[in-house]
Formats: structure tokens, C-alpha cells, sequence
């Protein structure tokens, strides 16, 4: 992953001593006036005014609940669960040494909330690509990024299949985000793909068949479950693997929990019909899908229950791995962030730091969400440094890590 040198904002100097400038970053555009024929004395300072920097960064400009969310905040530096750094927020100017796609979007969603119009975006060229395209999506303009016509076209066909499905011709395999869940009330206010939220109820069936039972529509997935409710049937076509990769493998009779607990990109063919139905052509389509899990009802409540072990600082870690071997990556997780956390000099952030680590962990553990794999080797490590345990145990362990870890 390449690492960008410019990222000072328009009108700012650059800092060669802090090394912590050099990193991709997004502004907001600054506009300097324009030298006018031979301008008076007086108004020169009114013209250098766009070019000076704040004098004191604001510390609380709004940065959106969904990104704070998703992330570690210590003060203005915002952190992955596991102590690696995300991004910087330095209240007019927004830097980060990744290129992941999802920093990226969580930067582009902060400057829509802070109402930059236009932004700058200065780095390396796959974060400025990145970038553009989300700001493009979100109405944003961009300076710093002279996109291709490939990409102009790209960008075109997405933000037109994100258009009211009224105005978009008939379409398959299963529209974005897997919304459609039959039987099932709307909830405009809580999308499918990010609810938190568990479906619980009596496994009835699952399999292939056409979307929403449409011989028209490509193959897909469902899970019909009867719930406290009524039966809702589910499709989406991660279910299959879903299913297949289930640490507790439920079958018809048994009670379950379904979660969509991700979003992924994916390119998909859309089919385009005439007025008869019939398909005329097929074309790629950028989309999101959800990624699914679903476990019978005892995995939740044994998740719970590793959940509230994590949380209790009196347990030690050897003798949580112990009672729950399926945390041994997570605990790993945590002693990195402790280790994280050291960068940090005042002791209270450091404390505020691991304790939003553990928080985030368990609460991911508790959901259902996959556990960080160990790998025998590193755990066998671990045992050289000093983690002191007999023979049987560690065999113990390492016969169930393999069990509960989801990838």
C-alpha cells in the first residue's frame, strides 16, 4: 500500500518537521481571490484571508453517529477495534495513511455532514480515485482527481441503478442491500443490510430458488422462519454459504437467530427486458450484498455469555481463552490495542482507549460476528513468551479454536 506525501489543505504551509502531515488527506476547497488590476493597501488583507488557516481547529464539528460507530475515538484520532489507525480529524482537515475503501467512505460521509461542498483531496492515487468516486456519489465536488472516461462511465451506471427503482428498467439478480424481506414489515429508518437487529424464530425451510419465487428472476436463497409474528421468508444469495458455514448447523424444527452482519461490493449482471418481459441484454451492475449468519438460538446465548467474560476485567485473559477458546483471538486483539494504546501520553486516554477496544470487541463477539482466526504457530508463540498453561489445556484449546471461528 503506497503512501502519499501532500496533504496540507489549499492556503495552509507545509510542515516538512511533522512527519504526521504526510498522509492522505480531504479539505474543503479554498478559494483564493484572484489578483485584481492594481488593488489598494486596504484590501489586501481582505484578500489574503481565504488562504489563512483557522487559528484554533474545532474540535467539535459534527462527525456522523454511523461513523462513530464504526470506529475508536480518542479525542481527534479515530481507531480500528484492533489499535490500528484509521484516520486523524483535525477539525478542517481530515487525514489518513489508508486506502481502505471504507475509511475513505467514513471521510467523504464527515465532510457531507460538515456541509464542504467542494473538497480537495491531496495523496496517493488509488485513495484520490477512492475519493472522488464517493464524493461524486454523495453530491459532493472534488479537486484533485482527473477521473477517466472508464471511470466517469462506471460512476454513471452506479449512481444510476442508487435511482427510485420507478425509473429503472426491470433488473435481476436481487436489487441492493437484499432489502426484500417477504411477509415483513417496511422499516425505511433501519435498512436490512445494517440492522443490529436479530431474527429469531422456528427454522421451516431453506434453499435455491428463483428471487421471490419469480421464474423470471436468477437463482437465489431464502430462509423462511416462523417468528412471535407471523412466517417471514429471507433471500439473499450469501444465505447458501450462510448456511453451509453455520458453526451450529440448524435444520428444519430448530430455533435460530438470522443476522445480516456486513456489506460487501459486488458486480452482478442486471437483465434488461422489453415491455413483454422478454430479456433484450445483460449488463454489469456495481451493488452491495449482505453477508449473512444464522445459528441456532444456543450459539447467541454461548456468544452471551463470551461477551460478558471479555467484559469482566477481573478475569484474566488465559483464564478467559480457557473457559471460552473461541476468544483466544480476540483477547490477541485486545493485547494489541494495549499495546496501541502506549502511543498515547496521557494515561487516561490510554485507559479510555482499551476500554472502548473491549467494548467494541464484546459487543462484536455478542452479535454473532466472526472471530479473529488464530494461527497455531502464533499461539504457540504466545506459550514461548510466557503464557504459561499444561499440555492438555492448550490441546483443549486448540481443538475448539478451529470450531467456533468464522471466517
Amino acid at each position: 500500500m503506497s503512501e502519499a506525501r501532500n496533504t496540507t489543505a489549499p492556503g495552509t504551509r507545509t510542515e516538512a518537521a511533522k512527519p504526521e502531515i504526510e498522509e492522505n488527506s480531504i479539505g474543503p476547497a479554498r478559494r483564493r481571490a484572484k489578483a485584481a488590476a492594481a488593488p489598494s493597501p486596504s484590501a489586501q488583507p481582505e484578500q489574503s484571508k481565504p488562504a489563512t488557516r483557522p487559528k484554533q481547529r474545532d474540535a467539535k464539528q459534527p462527525v456522523p453517529e454511523e461513523v462513530r460507530r464504526r470506529f475508536v475515538q480518542i479525542k481527534g484520532e479515530y481507531f480500528f477495534p484492533d489499535g490500528a489507525k484509521a484516520f486523524v480529524d483535525r477539525g478542517d482537515r481530515l487525514t489518513t495513511r489508508s486506502e481502505n475503501t471504507e475509511v475513505v467512505r467514513s471521510l467523504i460521509t464527515i465532510a457531507q455532514s460538515r456541509g464542504w461542498g467542494e473538497i480537495r483531496v491531496r495523496g496517493s492515487e488509488r485513495f484520490r480515485r477512492e475519493a472522488w468516486a464517493a464524493a461524486q456519489t454523495a453530491g459532493i465536488e472534488i479537486r484533485g482527481y482527473k477521473p477517466s472516461e472508464f471511470e466517469q462511465s462506471r460512476l454513471a451506471r452506479t449512481i444510476a441503478q442508487q435511482s427510485p427503482p420507478a425509473s429503472r428498467v426491470a433488473e435481476s439478480p436481487p436489487p441492493p442491500k437484499d432489502r426484500a424481506v417477504a411477509g415483513a414489515p417496511s422499516k425505511t429508518s433501519e435498512p436490512a443490510g445494517r440492522s443490529r437487529g436479530l431474527l429469531v424464530g422456528t427454522l421451516v425451510e431453506h434453499g435455491r430458488a428463483p428471487y421471490r419465487n419469480d421464474k423470471k428472476e436468477a437463482m437465489s436463497y431464502y430462509a423462511t422462519i416462523e417468528t412471535s409474528t407471523g412466517e417471514r421468508t429471507v433471500w439473499g444469495v450469501d444465505l447458501e454459504r450462510a448456511f453451509k458455514e453455520s458453526l451450529s448447523k440448524p435444520a428444519a424444527g430448530d430455533l435460530v437467530g438470522l443476522r445480516a452482519v456486513r456489506q460487501e461490493p459486488v458486480t452482478v449482471k442486471a437483465r434488461e427486458r422489453d415491455a413483454e418481459g422478454k430479456v433484450v441484454r445483460e449488463r454489469d451492475m456495481d451493488t452491495i450484498r449482505n453477508r449473512w449468519i444464522v445459528e441456532k438460538r444456543e450459539f447467541y446465548l454461548e456468544r452471551a455469555a463470551a461477551a460478558q467474560t471479555l467484559r469482566d476485567q477481573s478475569i484474566d485473559p488465559k483464564q478467559g481463552a480457557r473457559k471460552h477458546p473461541e476468544l483466544l483471538g480476540t483477547y490477541l486483539q485486545m493485547h494489541a490495542a494495549e499495546i496501541a494504546a502506549k502511543q498515547l501520553r496521557d494515561p487516561e486516554d490510554q485507559k479510555r482507549f482499551v476500554e472502548k477496544v473491549r467494548e467494541a470487541l464484546a459487543t462484536s463477539v455478542a452479535r454473532g460476528d466472526p472471530l479473529p482466526p488464530v494461527r497455531l504457530k502464533e499461539h504457540a508463540h504466545g506459550q514461548e513468551r510466557g503464557e504459561r498453561g499444561s499440555p492438555a489445556s492448550t490441546r483443549k484449546s486448540r481443538d475448539r479454536e478451529a470450531a467456533p471461528v468464522r471466517g
